[in-house]
C-alpha cells in the first residue's frame, strides 16, 4: 500500500468532533460546510484554527478579516452533517428551520457555537489553514456532541 493509503487508515482511528463552518460570501450569500478538522489554538487570544478544502464552494468567501461559525453539532445532528458535505445536495444547506441566518449564519440548536473572524490565511497544498480570532460563543449546557470515527458517526 502507498503511504498515502497507510495514513488515510491510520486517520480513521482518530476520533473527531463534527462541526459545520458557516459564512456569508461577500454578497451576502449564506454558505455552510461540514468540518472535522478545528483545534483551538489558544486561550490568549482565544483562537482556533480550521482546514478548508481549497476545491470547496465556501473557499472563497473566507478573507483576512471576514466573519464565520463553527457551529459543533450535537448527536442528532448528522443529518445537516451529511446536508452540509455533499455538493449535490448544496442548495438544501440552509431549509433546516435552526439557521438563523441574519448576520453569521449559525445554528441555534448545535452544541456550541463560536463565532470567529479571519486572523490569517495560509495555503498548504489542497487546504488553506484558517486562524480564527474567537469574538463569541455559546454552549449548550448538556454535552452530547457527534462524533466520526472509522467512516461512521458515533
Amino acid at each position: 500500500m502507498s503511504i498515502q493509503d497507510n495514513f488515510r487508515l491510520a486517520m480513521r482511528r482518530y476520533i473527531y468532533s463534527v462541526s459545520i463552518m458557516s459564512n456569508k460570501d461577500n454578497a451576502g450569500n449564506p454558505n455552510a460546510i461540514t468540518v472535522s478538522s478545528v483545534t483551538s489554538i489558544s486561550m490568549n487570544p482565544p483562537s482556533l484554527l480550521i482546514c478548508i478544502n481549497k476545491s470547496s464552494r465556501i473557499h472563497n468567501s473566507i478573507e483576512l478579516g471576514s466573519k464565520f461559525c463553527i457551529n459543533l453539532l450535537n448527536n442528532e445532528q448528522e443529518d445537516i452533517s451529511n446536508i452540509c458535505s455533499d455538493e449535490d445536495m448544496y442548495d438544501q444547506r440552509f431549509k433546516d428551520k435552526n439557521w438563523n441566518l441574519q448576520n453569521i449564519p449559525f445554528l441555534v440548536n448545535a452544541q456550541a457555537n463560536i463565532f470567529c473572524k479571519v486572523d490569517k490565511l495560509t495555503s498548504y497544498h489542497t487546504h488553506s489553514i484558517v486562524f480564527g480570532l474567537v469574538e463569541d460563543a455559546k454552549y449548550a449546557d448538556e454535552i452530547s456532541t457527534l462524533t466520526y470515527v472509522d467512516g461512521e458517526y458515533k
